[in-house]
């Protein structure tokens, strides 16, 4: 059963994702500026569901595990270059 289950780098983030989620719907962020909990909470939601389905149209079209790690992590790696360029704006 475990051999059937595709470990990858999005799934990681999607996890990661939730877990954040999970932080924020308890209440243990104390802190928040300009932005409240509730709008974290949604952006994050949506960013798992945009990340699930890139997952699994990456799982669909590429099918050796090597290549998945390669190519989702060169796209993770990607977007958080770009997130940091545009966040020095």
């Amino acid at each position: 059963m475990l051999d059937r289950l595709k470990l990858t780098p999005l799934s990681l983030v999607i996890a990661v994702c939730f877990t954040y989620a999970a932080y924020l719907i308890l209440g243990l962020e104390t802190e928040t500026r300009g932005i409240g909990n509730g709008v974290k909470i949604a952006y994050t939601l949506v960013l798992v569901v945009i990340l699930f389905l890139t997952d699994l149209l990456f799982r669909r079209f590429i099918e050796s595990k090597k290549w998945i790690w390669l190519i989702q992590g060169s796209f993770i790696l990607i977007i958080v270059v770009l997130m940091i360029i545009f966040q020095k704006r």
